[in-house]
């Protein structure tokens, strides 16, 4: 099921779908049924950019713009404001009854907490972590190590840090050329998914233990997308992997993060696009696009693999070392300058 309009950001709780669209100029927060029919619209914000952070017990977290806001009872306020104008808060996590978000755009931006959605503490900056980074692209919380784990970049060597002590202290636990987006936390394995313009595409794979990690590169086999960059990815309860893509706008599911098959299609633009995320509820899965919102029974997708080749496949690089060594070179050159 599909429904065109402008749908920036969603999430699906407790049978319900909670989303943002772009309508009129403003942000607005709005409720639909699983069958797409009905749409109740809730709250109007003034703004160009928005994202559902998370839904709790106490009322829902989304960022509008520059603006962290706090919904409960219907009665909403602005909590927080972004270091810079332009940036936005993308991600958020929550761990016991502390809620960690991240801030994403212009340099500095920022990782926070608060344990009551009022007061807010920055934690770190992306430039204290390294000074050649851009912007956090991620957190998340990783239940069985008890790890904080944030992605960052652009054109920087650090791409994972992590905490222990939740976010008192951070270390690098990536150093290298491929960045990354999202994040999975398995029991045995963090699974990333690639955000990269050095390769076409890609998961990286750490193993926690000892802090190794192996990649898989992908590519689409369809020659009007020469890049594949990973907006959003989870791991469903049935086993298959869904990933939806910034770059091009698709969402894809696999069962082995080797060979992907095409669900949906929405463009194939070379602009990443921030809005392609995916909820996941009992028996359904719900995607925003920017455009689109798309739901799909999640029974119905295996046999979707067995109907159609797959679009996107694993592929070699040639001397990977070379190309981890080269990025280092380029970094440490430029912070030298």
């Amino acid at each position: 099921m599909l429904v065109r309009g402008d749908f920036l950001s969603v999430v699906l709780e407790n049978n319900v779908i909670y989303c943002l669209l772009r309508k009129e100029g403003n942000i607005t927060l709005a409720s639909v049924d699983p069958e797409l029919k009905i749409i109740k619209e809730k709250t109007k914000f003034e703004g160009k950019k928005g994202f559902i952070l998370g839904v709790y017990q106490n009322g829902l977290l989304i960022s509008v713009d520059d603006k962290l806001i706090h919904i409960e009872n219907n009665e909403w306020k602005v909590v927080l404001k972004a270091s810079r104008s332009t940036n936005v808060f993308w991600h958020a996590c929550k761990v016991g009854g502390t809620i960690f978000i991240q801030e994403y755009g212009e340099t500095p931006t920022g990782i926070y907490a608060s344990q009551d959605f009022r007061n807010w503490e920055r934690l770190v900056t992306n430039e204290k972590v390294d000074k050649s980074s851009k912007h956090f692209h991620y957190i998340t919380y990783d239940p069985y190590r008890k790890w904080l784990i944030a992605t960052l970049g652009d054109k920087n060597l650090t791409r994972v840090i992590v905490s222990k002590d939740l976010g008192k202290s951070w270390k690098p636990l990536y150093k290298g050329p491929w960045q990354f987006v999202p994040v999975v936390c398995l029991r045995d394995k963090l699974v990333f998914g690639m955000d990269s313009y050095i390769v076409r595409g890609g998961i990286g794979i750490c193993n926690p233990e000892n802090e190794s990690w192996s990649f898989i590169f992908l590519k689409w086999r369809n020659k009007r997308s020469r890049f594949a960059q990973i907006c959003d990815l989870k791991l469903l309860d049935n086993g298959l992997w869904v990933a939806t893509f910034g770059t091009p706008q698709a969402i894809l599911i696999s069962k082995d993060l080797r060979a992907w098959y095409l669900v949906h299609v929405e463009g194939y633009s070379t602009q990443f696009n921030h809005y392609m995320n995916v909820s996941e509820g009992k028996g359904t899965l719900v995607c925003s696009t920017g455009e689109s919102l798309v739901v799909f029974r999640k029974n119905e997708l295996e046999s979707l693999m067995l109907k159609t080749e797959p679009v996107m496949t694993s592929y070699s690089v040639h001397f990977p070392h070379l190309v981890n060594l080269k990025h280092k070179l380029k970094t440490i050159i430029r912070k030298v300058i």
